[in-house]
């Protein structure tokens, strides 16, 4: 009950739309402009009963209660920053003429830091600037100003200095430290994040070089094999499917192949509509990169014949593998993209275009890689784009 009430009173400024970040920033805002309602009561007793204390307890409270009170009507979190930062600023400068300078009032100056510190939090480093150079220039008139106050109000005991020296100190240089902390989590948090949609966009090798500064990255890589798959019938079924249930199923199928490919060393380089494509043996080596595209492909067609079985989706997967060496590199600036180009590529696309349902068709430079480890059905040659007639196999159904 207790948590749930004071959860609402700093939570005052909080919108629908405000996200974690946002939302925090909000409540550390709330929570210093109640501290300013409570922190000016006992500057009377500080200041000896002198008036201008007496002046400072009572204006500042009213003045911090109002700005809170606008902010729970208007949600305007910007001018409450701008009210709340002025009041920063304005309240340690009077504690200073209240008590009689730097030495009577224990550096409470220090807390006039909070206001550009603040403003850092709640409106970004670019506004905060200002706000900084305000507090220098107040800084700088309580300096000028010290030796006049300074004789004309008596100290405070020795020990209470030293308690108000730490409080002085302590307080606004913690709160400093710990948004400099929360910034930090938040950064690296963020990179984090940066860093595994990156490395699920591209291979991680080449994430690895492009954050290193490579701005142009083109390799051969002369030992691979390509693999391209495609469901039959996929179009004909989306027109008489809810597109929420189509996207859902292809997002679980894809998700399916991902797993399986990560799990025999293959690459996934992209996804077009219905259409899948991988690698492997590149960019990274792989001296058994057919049997491991192979592997891929078989446990690709038995992924679709159990979910076809289970959801009764009329769909079959095409496969298509070629061996060869290809060209990758990365191309985009803002979505980038990881891709191969070569005659490999293009017989592989032709073996899963030119295959059969729920096969996979391969192309010579597989099939002389693969012919001692499975058996394969020889198949009339098929037009292959940019090469001309190719003899094909199709890897049979029980090997």
């Amino acid at each position: 009950m207790l948590v749930s009430r004071l959860t609402g009173l700093i939570g005052i400024a909080d919108e629908r739309d405000d996200d974690d970040d946002l939302r925090l920033r909000k409540r550390v805002g709330v929570a210093a402009g109640y501290v300013l309602v409570i922190a000016p009561l006992q500057l009377p007793f500080l200041s000896g009963g002198l008036a201008l204390g007496w002046v400072v307890a009572a204006t500042m409270p009213i003045i911090s209660a109002a700005n809170l009170l606008n902010l729970a009507r208007t949600k305007r979190f910007d001018r409450y920053v701008t009210i709340l930062g002025a009041s920063v600023l304005a309240f340690p400068a009077a504690i200073e003429l209240a008590l009689g300078g730097l030495n009577g009032s224990s550096a409470a100056i220090v807390f006039a830091f909070l206001s550009p510190v603040l403003a850092l939090l709640a409106l970004g480093p670019r506004r905060a600037t200002a706000w900084f150079v305000a507090f220098l220039a107040v800084l700088v008139g309580v300096i000028l100003l010290d030796p006049i106050l300074s004789s004309r109000v008596e100290p405070q005991p020795y020990p209470m200095r030293l308690v108000w020296y730490f409080a002085n100190l302590a307080v606004p240089l913690g709160f400093t430290f710990a948004l400099l902390r929360y910034t930090d989590i938040r950064r690296r948090h963020a990179e984090a994040r940066s860093e595994e949609l990156l490395t699920n966009a591209i291979p991680a090798s080449i994430a690895v070089r492009l954050k290193r500064g490579e701005s142009r990255i083109a390799e051969t890589y002369p030992e691979t094999t390509v693999l391209f798959a495609d469901l039959e019938g996929f179009t004909p079924w989306t027109r008489q499917t809810d597109p929420d249930h189509v996207v859902a199923f292809l997002d679980d199928l894809f998700s399916r192949f991902d797993v399986l490919a990560a799990r025999h060393g293959v690459e996934k380089i992209k996804t077009v509509g219905d259409a899948y494509m991988a690698v492997a043996g590149a960019p990274e080596p792989n001296a058994e990169h057919a049997p491991s595209a192979m592997e891929l492909a078989r446990g690709m067609i038995a992924t679709v014949a159990e979910v076809r079985e289970l959801s009764s989706v009329p769909l079959a997967l095409r496969v298509g593998l070629a061996s060869g060496p290809v060209v990758g590199g990365v191309i985009g600036q803002r979505r980038i993209l990881f891709d191969l180009w070569g005659d490999t590529v293009n017989t592989a696309d032709r073996m899963q275009s030119g295959g059969v349902p729920d096969r996979i068709q391969v192309a010579p430079t597989t099939h002389a890689l693969l012919s001692d480890r499975y058996a394969f059905e020889e198949r009339e040659p098929i037009d292959v784009k940019g090469i001309g007639p190719m003899t094909t196999y199709l890897l049979r159904a029980d090997p």
